[in-house]
């Protein structure tokens, strides 16, 4: 529409033009081979146009015959271009879907017409991981690799091939060399330190993470997290001649998380070893004061071996003002009042815990507290009933034998991640229902009523003064 309108506008132009030339005075003579030829103003500027738009038509006509092999040649360039684009595309869209035949007699059709060798090879190498062969892959990766812009496309994939083929020295390999390009993707980290982590290399997964930490690849506390189990780790795998190197790694495991139990455990140990008592109560302290649990509690009367009894819960009472309302401490709390030979309070305080969570841990601490104060049908009771209850994932971390937090490789590279991105602690002993420390054995030797020679005490539990168990009721 526009386009007429000019064609239109340029026409009436013309002829106001030649309107306006017709009027004006004058002539042109043309002397042509001894013959003058006169002619008006008007028509002589008319066919000079005329001369020239001839002029223009043919020099444009042999301009364009003068570019038509050109033309032709860019055409079927521009063929080859449109077919490669579409072998491309449909053999990604095959390897993609798992169609390896398709992907790959495309991936031989893209090679006759693309010009551009990344796309040829990354298809090729779609193809090769469709089709399962993982070496084809990895040699069609590693081809990229070489290619400008590609280098970084073509390490990953040879890495994921690798490791495909099980080969992690590869893939490591790839992932450090794609790492020391500096670029903005954080796959290479996550590679190379998954790679040192699943091998156990807690050192080098330590040198990795401070480098992510460095680019910005990581942040958060999922860093600090993660350094101390790494510290934690790399500590406890350190052979006894080297406990200074130990002791070490776990205090900067300590300053990193203090809420990891592990850490503060083995470094209190680690401590205890060389007969630091104060320094390792510190730790168990700051341990508790961050995040409870009951393997502190085994370790500081492990300290106190051989010691008053009154030393042994003075150290304990100082545990619990760390951290006096969690759950650990009003456990720690009642187990205090039996040392004490307080059973009202000791079940007053196992009754609060036990009706939001009755676990078997509990339930045999209530039979010891009502078998303390003399009730021993209703502990007899509870003692059936800790046979069923459910149990605690801390108390699981207790072996038998006293220790605790006895992981294998495998249990501390799980942590890494479950402890430092979600900051949860993995029990294995629990997961493999294990067999754990016996509640009862424990505990410190606690006075009963058969030793002070009596069979039951003669008072009762006033109901009006506890809050009581759900299904505890005293005898009348």
């Amino acid at each position: 529409m526009i386009r007429l309108f000019f064609i239109i506008l340029l026409v009436a132009a013309g002829g106001v033009a030649t309107f306006l030339l017709a009027k004006l005075p004058g002539s042109v003579t043309l002397d042509a081979f001894g013959t003058q030829i006169q002619l008006p103003l008007v028509l002589s500027i008319l066919l000079l146009l005329v001369l020239g738009g001839a002029v223009a038509l043919v020099w444009g006509a042999f301009i364009g015959l003068w570019r038509l092999p050109g033309k032709i040649g860019k055409s079927r360039q521009m063929s080859r271009v449109k077919k490669a684009n579409l072998a491309l595309t449909d053999g990604l869209l095959a390897a993609e879907a798992g169609d390896v035949a398709v992907a790959t007699k495309l991936a031989r059709k893209a090679a006759d017409h693309a010009d551009d060798e990344r796309l040829k090879t990354l298809l090729e190498a779609r193809a090769a991981e469709s089709a399962g062969d993982w070496s084809g892959a990895e040699r069609a990766w590693a081809q990229l690799a070489r290619l400008p812009g590609g280098q970084l496309a073509g390490l990953r994939g040879t890495a994921m091939a690798a490791m495909e083929r099980g080969d992690p020295s590869t893939a490591e390999a790839s992932a450090r060399q794609a790492l020391d390009l500096k670029s903005g993707a954080d796959w290479p980290f996550n590679s190379l330190f998954d790679l040192q982590v699943a091998r156990a290399d807690w050192k080098q997964a330590l040198e990795t993470l401070e480098l992510g930490e460095r680019r910005k690849l990581i942040k958060g506390d999922a860093v600090k997290r993660r350094r101390a189990v790494l510290h934690t780790a790399y500590a406890v795998s350190l052979p006894n001649g080297e406990r200074v190197e130990a002791q070490k790694a776990l205090a900067d495991a300590i300053r990193s998380a203090p809420d990891f139990p592990p850490a503060a455990w083995h470094g209190a140990r680690q401590l205890l070893l060389d007969k630091k008592d104060k320094p390792a109560m510190n730790v168990l302290e700051l341990g508790w004061k961050s995040r409870p649990h009951p393997a502190f509690v085994q370790l500081v009367r492990q300290l106190s071996l051989g010691e008053d009894e009154a030393v042994t819960n003075k150290r304990l009472k100082a545990l619990l003002e760390t951290n006096p309302e969690h759950y650990e401490s009003k456990v720690l709390e009642a187990e205090l009042a039996m040392a004490d030979g307080d059973w009202v309070a000791a079940v007053k305080t196992l009754a609060l815990l036990v009706e939001a969570t009755p676990t078997g841990r509990l339930c045999l601490l209530m039979e010891r507290a009502l078998t303390g104060y003399g009730d021993t049908s209703e502990a007899a009771r509870w003692a059936r009933m800790a046979v069923t209850a459910s149990r605690e994932a801390d108390w699981s971390d207790l072996e038998p034998k006293g220790g605790a937090f006895a992981y294998n490789a495998g249990d501390w590279a799980r942590l890494v991640y479950k402890f430092g991105d979600a900051g949860q602690l993995v029990h294995p002993r629990h997961e493999a229902f294990a067999k754990e420390l016996d509640v009862a054995r424990a505990l410190t030797a606690l006075p009963t009523p058969e030793q002070d020679g009596a069979t039951k005490p003669n008072v009762k539990l006033p109901p009006g003064e506890m809050a009581q168990p759900i299904d505890y009721v005293p005898e009348d």
